[in-house]
């Protein structure tokens, strides 16, 4: 897809078949950069924008929304008719097929409903396992995998048919701290935009251009991750380990208290 990437949400509200409340109220925002995070205490409504995003809420889940939800200026629904977006759930094991015997197996499965060659399929395999560091479990059965293993597989089923958008809901939950560096190393590199659901408060702050916070359904900020982290003033929320550190030693860049480590070094620096 072109590297331009234009989320635009306008007063949309969501609610679920046979509840009263809605999931999501009156949310409004644009998208600044590709990167998005997204934070929030659990129920606030993050996963439900996810799943209307990617047509889940309000076609397998019955729902209802109101307001407008536009990629690069077109309405939703037209454009996910002519892009591929792929959603990562909270349980990785429900990603998987339960048909394929082995890993590659599991990875080739969607490609193989896409009409893919073998040798299309083949590198595309290859393509999402040495990002993702899954090749020496190619032939290993997807039943045997350990969760963060699972994790970064059903990752890898998103990531081989090369979507235009990809959506993350906590993917890192149930991975070592190695690993989850390595997944935040890889989505660095990554050149899809994608809104990422997580609660690596340190990662998202090094990594996102924008950080939109949720809570009991309501978007209450959407902007940069030294502008969310210096301002948001809710006790529901925590701060970035280099926020808090500079908080400390009182060292600030550009007015604000650092967010990241870069940030922090750059102000430690400025400071000597």
């Amino acid at each position: 897809m072109s590297n331009n990437f234009q989320l635009t949400i306008s007063q949309l509200s969501l609610r679920y078949l046979g509840f009263e409340n809605l999931a999501l109220e009156n949310i409004s925002a644009q998208s600044r950069g590709k990167r998005i995070g997204i934070i929030g205490p659990s129920h606030a409504g993050k996963s439900s924008l996810l799943a209307l995003l990617a047509g889940i809420a309000g076609k397998m889940i019955p729902a209802k929304f109101f307001g407008s939800v536009q990629i690069n200026g077109e309405e939703l629904e037209a454009w996910r008719s002519q892009h591929e977006i792929a959603l990562l759930l909270q349980d990785p094991a429900s990603q998987l097929s339960g048909l394929a015997d082995t890993v590659y197996d599991e990875l080739a499965f969607s490609l193989l409903n896409q009409g893919k060659s073998d040798e299309e399929i083949e590198s595309a395999v290859k393509r999402a396992t040495d990002q993702l560091d899954l090749t020496n479990l190619l032939d290993q059965s997807p039943n045997e995998l350990s969760g963060g293993q699972t994790q970064r597989v059903a990752i890898a089923t998103a990531l081989v048919t090369e979507p235009d958008l990809l959506l993350l809901d906590d993917p890192t939950s149930q991975m070592d701290p190695l690993s989850r560096q390595h997944f935040f190393s890889w989505l660095e590199k990554l050149s899809c935009p994608f809104l990422l659901i997580s609660n690596e408060l340190d990662d998202l702050a090094a990594l996102c251009d924008q950080i939109w916070v949720i809570k009991d359904g309501c978007l209450l900020m959407a902007d940069s991750p030294q502008t969310v982290f210096n301002q948001l003033d809710d006790p529901a929320f925590d701060k970035p380990a280099a926020w808090k550190m500079a908080k400390k030693l009182e060292l600030k860049l550009d007015g604000c208290y650092p967010v990241n480590a870069r940030e922090l070094k750059e102000a430690a620096e400025n400071a000597n």
